[in-house]
């Protein structure tokens, strides 16, 4: 839930650089048809010690180009200005290719910005094939050291298709050259024009491709999803304080989310320590018999219903305000202390999914959260809470700068680096806290944007929306409510007419 949070400065590293640029979707070129491609990550051609001309760049989608982002030469190379420009932060790279062949691809890196090995580490495919795994160019080259990876790959549909995903920073490239290792008389099949096609009809009582809910006003009794106009698929609930943990008073009978009241899908935030407890005890087992305690009243409360319960447990626990907070003076306790809670979790309520949920940015942890991750194995959905604040997103260009954010630490802050983190761990993705911010503005377009993302990355695997929860929990004179009162009636709107 959300609490006042002291403001840490997003440092964009290399932005500062000089002419960096947001690069749009790629657009082909005619000179992409030639049977040797060379592509720069410069603004202006390059001539190179061998008389051979790189293009321009072009074909990323996502991320930024940055003009010479180091003057120092770079070592194993006569070609340093090559290698002076980047590309960082892309999803992708795309260019057409002369024929359906076999191609030899030269990706040109070197590290200019780290001095230090595992400060950025990133992985890329090819035509769906992982090409380069988990590479740290200071770890293999050193800082200021040419690092070109060659590789072989079969292109069938007349494009040569890149992915870039990173475990830590973001993926970065100099230049690469594309060149075809054996001929083929056969071109690039011919564009044809099908119909799209048809979606399979939405399970979710929403009608939608992913579980979309809410938490707070009307949710049981149906008045929510009256005035929104859209069933729920989920409710979210916290249980988070002394006692609560264990007594789970909104799931007994009589109460809000009482069996005879709430049959669907939960994602229900539990707490793990109270004031004066640490994870140091916990990592000793010290608290296992409150969390027994907990897990087995869930069991018996939840029962035979049809929906799953989504358990936070520790949620936002890369923040400062809770008890459970994790720092980098803990966190080897916290990691110990949630496979602790994993066993007891799969031993007691085996149905349950256990829920990761982090803030969107780390407040007073003095590391990067991702390094107390506790592993795949442990975790079986990753999650944020990401409420339109810090900065706040009154646009669509607010909104596209906003999702690429990274926090101070260097972990994910925007809503796109998270579900790429997701995607990484083999995990979905849920937003299970989030909502306009009144006492920073009324933005339907942080609304209307929220749902373009929801929808375009629905789904229940690695890398996809797997369910959202708009908070509208009456608190802080309706900071974050949008139903039945709200100061927020633009916001209000555009989540009924979106949704």
């Amino acid at each position: 839930m959300p609490r006042a949070r002291s403001l840490l400065a997003f440092a964009v590293v290399i932005a500062a650089s000089a002419g960096c640029t947001p690069v749009a979707a790629p657009t082909t070129t005619t000179s992409a048809l030639n049977s040797v491609i060379r592509i720069s990550t410069r603004t202006a051609p390059y001539t190179d010690s061998s008389g051979q001309v790189w293009e321009a760049e072009r074909g990323f989608t996502g991320g930024y180009q940055v003009n010479s982002v180091t003057t120092n030469p770079i070592a194993s190379t006569p070609d340093s200005p090559l290698y002076q420009s980047e590309h960082w932060g892309m999803s992708s790279f795309s260019s057409v290719v002369p024929a359906s062949s076999t191609y030899n691809v030269t990706l040109k890196m070197a590290e200019d910005f780290y001095s230090s090995a595992n400060l950025r580490r990133f992985s890329v495919t090819a035509e769906g094939r992982t090409v380069v795994s988990d590479l740290d160019l200071y770890a293999v080259a050193g800082k200021y050291v040419a690092h070109d990876v060659t590789f072989s790959v079969p292109v069938t549909d007349g494009h040569l298709d890149l992915g870039f995903s990173s475990t830590v920073d973001h993926a970065k490239l100099d230049a690469i050259s594309i060149t075809m290792a054996g001929s083929s008389t056969t071109p690039p099949p011919a564009p044809t024009t099908t119909a799209p096609p048809v979606p399979a009809a939405s399970t979710n009582p929403s009608g939608l491709s992913w579980m979309s809910g809410a938490s707070g006003n009307g949710i049981s009794d149906g008045s929510y999803a009256a005035w929104r106009g859209r069933k729920l698929d989920i409710a979210g609930s916290w249980a988070d304080v002394a006692g609560a943990s264990t007594n789970l008073w909104q799931l007994q009978p009589g109460f809000e989310y009482a069996a005879d009241k709430w049959q669907g899908n939960m994602d229900l935030a539990v707490g793990a320590l109270v004031s004066g407890e640490t994870w140091g005890n916990a990592a000793g087992g010290a608290y296992d018999a409150r969390w027994k305690e907990s897990l087995t009243n869930l069991k018996n409360l939840w029962g035979a219903r049809r929906g799953t319960v989504y358990i936070r447990f520790a949620h936002e626990m890369n923040g400062n305000w809770y008890p459970w907070s994790v720092n980098s003076s803990n966190y080897q306790d916290f990691m110990t202390s949630w496979k602790r809670y994993r066993a007891l979790q799969k031993s007691i309520v085996p149905q349950a999914k256990l829920v990761f949920s982090v803030n969107r940015e780390s407040v007073s942890t003095g590391m990067d959260w991702r390094k107390f991750f506790p592993g795949s194995a442990y975790v079986d959905v990753m999650s944020v809470d990401y409420y339109n604040q810090y900065p706040f997103v009154a646009t669509t260009a607010d909104w596209n700068s906003s999702v690429l954010q990274y926090d101070a630490y260097g972990a994910p802050k925007g809503l796109q680096r998270h579900l790429e983190f997701a995607n990484s761990l083999g995990l979905p993705l849920a937003v299970s806290e989030w909502s306009n911010n009144a006492d920073d503005g009324d933005s339907p377009a942080f609304i209307q944007s929220m749902f373009a993302f929801f929808k375009a990355n629905a789904g229940t695997t690695a890398g996809k929306l797997l369910y959202d929860v708009q908070f509208d929990v009456d608190q802080d004179n309706l900071r974050w409510a949008l139903y039945p009162s709200t100061r927020a009636p633009l916001a209000a709107a555009a989540y009924r007419n979106t949704w």
